[in-house]
């Protein structure tokens, strides 16, 4: 048989059996040698559907080159994926129990959403740095200081005008009032913060912050950098393109802790049907393309990669990554550095690619 109606009788493509006689999984009984044309053995079919049901409980290809192609003992490789294949199902045991426990919650949320395209007028006492005194500050314990820019400029998701906070993350969009008081050789300001349930119950939370200086700091001076001078080095398992599966916190999920699940409940972690972060490719000599919901980056003066980084030169972060198997599917487990890290002091966000398959 030609390696074209081999690759159909398989359901599989010509370069996934070009691939397999590379890395010598599954040779062609004969290769002409004026065309060079591979030609396959019937009986090969069922060697191929081997490796597929291999493939698919999680064995990689050279776990199952040595299973097929060597006289070696096999015996160790299934006990190993045996115990993982077990360890799975203890960690799917543990998700169960939380969601029949109600541990793991549908999450409703409305954002709120108003004008906050405010002309600019300057209150030269407000720049500089304000540190939040009130123990419910309203604005996460990760987030203990505000920053005022210069001419009202946004950074992370605040930016302001003379008497009003600016909030916009992106989905919720809102103003909020402050006014200043002096208490003795300090100054403070009062923000009335609103909630997600404002226009329903009008209440807002009072915070208080207290400034330290009046600085006049720009982004790049308030902004977190991690070491992006790494050199490259190959990892020939990261390489191909990679698209969102789920997103998730450390708070709300251990990432040693993280399994897929493929009918996942509402509520569990994130699961993306219209993910920001959509899909990221590596190419060989660390070249890197990612699809966000507003364009696509590319181009090494944007960003790079090297083994277990991804290095984001425009904003300066080192997003790890690390790369699990399971039900044999590989899951890139890759940092998110949004604006809550690199200006509120908050741990990595962490998102799941899946990796695109070869049909």
């Amino acid at each position: 048989m030609k390696i074209g109606d081999f690759a159909k009788a398989c359901g599989t493509k010509i370069s996934v059996l070009r691939h397999y006689d590379k890395i010598g999984l599954l040779k062609p009984v004969y290769i002409d040698r004026f065309t060079e044309y591979r030609y396959y053995d019937p009986s090969q079919i069922a060697v191929f559907e081997r490796i597929a049901e291999l493939k698919a409980v999680g064995f990689s290809l050279s776990e199952i080159r040595r299973m097929l192609c060597t006289a070696e003992d096999t015996e160790d490789i299934f006990s190993a994926r045996k115990a993982e294949l077990e360890r799975q199902l203890r960690d799917l045991e543990k998700l169960k129990t939380k969601i029949n426990g109600g541990i793991i919650m549908k999450q409703k949320y409305k954002p709120l959403i108003e004008n906050t395209d405010l002309p600019f007028e300057n209150d030269e006492r407000v720049i500089g740095k304000w540190r939040v005194e009130s123990e419910n500050g309203g604005l996460g314990d990760w987030n203990r200081h505000l920053y005022f820019l210069p001419g009202g400029e946004f950074y992370w998701c605040f930016g302001w005008t003379k008497g009003k906070l600016i909030y916009d993350d992106g989905v919720s969009r809102y103003v909020n009032d402050y006014r200043l008081e002096q208490r003795g050789d300090d100054l403070y300001m009062i923000v009335d913060l609103k909630s997600q349930d404002w226009p329903e119950t009008g209440e807002v939370t009072a915070i208080a912050l207290r400034k330290l200086d009046s600085i006049r700091y720009t982004r790049d001076m308030i902004a977190r950098k991690d070491n992006i001078s790494k050199p490259f080095i190959p990892d020939d398992r990261v390489l191909g393109k990679w698209k969102a599966f789920c997103y998730f916190h450390p708070s709300e999920l251990k990432k040693e802790d993280f399994v897929p699940l493929l009918n996942p409940p509402e509520g569990s972690y994130n699961y993306l049907s219209d993910p920001y972060f959509k899909e990221i490719e590596f190419s060989e000599g660390g070249h890197v393309t990612a699809v966000y919901g507003d364009g696509i980056i590319s181009g090494d003066e944007k960003s790079v990669w090297t083994r277990g980084y991804w290095l984001r030169k425009w904003n300066s972060t080192a997003c790890a990554y690390e790369i699990r198997s399971f039900d044999g599917k590989e899951y890139l487990i890759i940092e998110w550095k949004s604006g809550d890290y690199r200006f509120g002091g908050r741990d990595s966000d962490y998102y799941v690619m899946v990796r695109e398959q070869e049909n």
